[in-house]
Parts: C-alpha cells; sequence; structure tokens
C-alpha cells in the first residue's frame, strides 16, 4: 500500500471524528496500524506527517503535542470548539471506553449541592498526568483505583461522599441528593461497600453505611414492611 492510501485513510477517520471530539494521533495510529498491519512506531510516523500537514492546510488545528480539533468555517470565519471541551473528552473517553469522570466542586454544582461555581472543572482521571495547555480549566486529580467502564459511577459517588464533610454546601440534607443521585445511576450497594472497603479510607464506612440505611429505612416505610 502506497503512502498515499494512508494519507487518504487517516484523512477519512479524522472526519469521522466528532466535532467536539479530540482527534488523538494515538488513536488513529492505532487504526492505521490495524488497517495495514503496520508496527505502531511506523503507523505513528505517518499519522504525526499527515496531521501536521492537515493542520499547515487549516483542516484541522493543533492543541498541543498528539492532540488536534476540528475547524469549521462560518460567515464569520474559521471556528473550533473550545480547548476545554476536546481536552474533556481526552480525560474522560478512551476509544469509547470511560477513563475518568467529573468530580469535586464543579460537580457538586451540577448536583444541586453548592451554588458556587469554580473558575476550573476537576477531572478525575487514568490520564492525570496528562499535559495541558496553561489557560485550560481544567484540574486534573488521580482516582483511588484505575478508572473502567464498570466502576466509574461508583468511584464518582464514592468521591462525592468523602468531599462532603469538607465541602461548602447550600442543602441541609445532602443526603436526600446523594440518595437520588445513586438511584438515577443504579448503583448497587453491595458493590459500593466493596468497592469503598478496597479503595478508600477507612473513615468513609461509616457514613456510607448510615446513608445506606436511611434509603433501607425509606423503602421498607414506603412498602410497609417496617416503622
Amino acid at each position: 500500500m502506497e503512502q498515499a492510501g494512508y494519507g487518504e485513510h487517516i484523512a477519512h477517520t479524522v472526519r469521522n471524528v466528532p466535532y467536539e471530539a479530540a482527534i488523538q494521533t494515538q488513536n488513529i495510529a492505532g487504526q492505521l496500524a490495524e488497517k495495514f498491519g503496520l508496527s505502531y512506531n511506523q503507523a505513528k510516523a505517518i499519522t504525526n506527517v499527515k496531521l501536521k500537514r492537515m493542520a499547515d492546510k487549516g483542516e484541522i488545528e493543533r492543541l498541543q503535542k498528539g492532540i488536534y480539533c476540528h475547524v469549521k468555517q462560518t460567515i464569520f470565519g474559521k471556528a473550533t470548539p473550545s480547548a476545554e471541551q476536546v481536552l474533556l473528552k481526552t480525560l474522560t473517553l478512551q476509544n469509547g471506553k470511560k477513563i475518568g469522570y467529573e468530580s469535586g466542586e464543579s460537580f457538586f454544582n451540577k448536583l444541586g449541592l453548592t451554588t458556587l461555581i469554580p473558575r476550573d472543572m476537576e477531572i478525575t482521571t487514568n490520564r492525570y498526568r496528562a499535559k495541558l495547555p496553561e489557560d485550560c480549566h481544567i484540574r486534573r486529580r488521580k482516582p483511588a483505583v484505575f478508572v473502567t467502564d464498570e466502576n466509574w459511577k461508583y468511584l464518582q459517588f464514592l468521591d462525592l461522599l468523602e468531599e462532603l464533610p469538607e465541602a461548602h454546601r447550600d442543602v441541609r440534607k445532602p443526603e436526600h441528593l446523594l440518595l437520588q443521585y445513586a438511584k438515577r445511576q443504579q448503583l448497587d450497594n453491595l458493590t459500593l461497600i466493596f468497592t469503598a472497603h478496597r479503595y478508600y479510607p477507612q473513615k468513609i464506612m461509616l457514613p456510607l453505611i448510615d446513608l445506606l440505611m436511611v434509603e433501607n429505612i425509606r423503602i421498607r416505610s414506603e412498602d410497609g414492611s417496617g416503622k
């Protein structure tokens, strides 16, 4: 297969990346290597050259090393998604798999626990060492354990519970909002307890058990099986 064939494949792959998603060299190189039976290093070298050429032509825009974004031409000129929009996806998703989630004050605000709107968004991510532009309003945090599709909702909830005592909040009974969130996410109580016991400080266990007991009492009261 000629080099031109590789370039056409890369351009096609780039066009299929959603507008607000990051165009990541490592992902495109991985797909190129798989498609044409190349080594990853070969595919990465080819991908780097092609993406740079596309950026030089104004077809895409480089945000930082290994990460590009789409460019749209509008009646007002060139438009790109914000760096935060693009980089957020690189910290929370990789090849369609979950690797991170929102946490901290911005997440407290989204749940209605506080009216404070922080300047920066906190993301707990496997890529907590990733370099971001200096003007990017995203802070990275190391997760308690490697984030996966299966555990991220549990980790997010337990982070929330762990931070609650020291966090600013504007509701008198935050446990109600926590329980509503756990219900929406369909969290399993035993999995919550197991995850907390294995990966979090022991001090989180008592508030977690208390919270789950409140929910159990409510359920029993509603179905008439308890007082």
